[in-house]
């Protein structure tokens, strides 16, 4: 669903899903995640514009001329429009995490929402892509979000094998589908 897409960006870039972390150490079956992540507000169909930032890029070892290259196109930002029908919005978020996880052992170190709040930390292993730990932080409401990730990839292969990314992700309502 295209109005949640700023949350599972985050999530599908490092691929998690398995369980959470409950405050006592428990782990929580994806079930109970769902429960949780379907407290936070529905949207309202309509138009939405959502910007993606990259705020922070950070790949040591990448030559100098990628790694210039990658943030002048990050730089730019990506603004997506899109409609998001009464039938995407009853959906609301709640299984936002499906088909995510597979191949990788993942867990939630913290998943919360309060009134409209999240705040979310994952950590996932895979043999050929590390870790990654990944923290989301922001505001969902009916008309949008602006939700912060801040992702750590270490012990991966290749020049993004040890990565670290900050973005931020907006995402508003303008008015009712063309």
């Amino acid at each position: 669903m295209a109005a949640i897409s700023m949350v599972c960006l985050a999530v599908a870039l490092a691929a998690c899903g398995s369980k959470e972390q409950n405050k006592a150490g428990e782990s929580k079956s994806m079930d109970e995640v769902k429960q949780e992540a379907a407290q936070l507000q529905r949207p309202k169909p309509g138009q939405y514009r959502q910007k993606v930032e990259i705020t922070k890029m950070e790949v040591p070892g990448m030559p100098s001329e990628a790694a210039e290259q990658m943030k002048t196109m990050m730089a730019k930002g990506q603004i997506n429009d899109f409609c998001l029908t009464q039938a995407e919005a009853d959906k609301g978020y709640r299984d936002m995490f499906d088909g995510i996880g597979k191949g990788r052992e993942c867990t939630y170190s913290r998943f919360e929402v309060d009134g409209g709040k999240l705040d979310a930390q994952m950590e996932c292993t895979s043999g050929d892509q590390g870790r990654a730990v990944i923290q989301l932080a922001g505001t969902v409401t009916d008309q949008g979000s602006d939700v912060r990730v801040n992702m750590d990839m270490s012990g991966g292969q290749g020049p993004t094998g040890q990565m670290t990314m900050a973005m931020h992700m907006t995402t508003e309502r303008v008015g009712d589908c063309k």
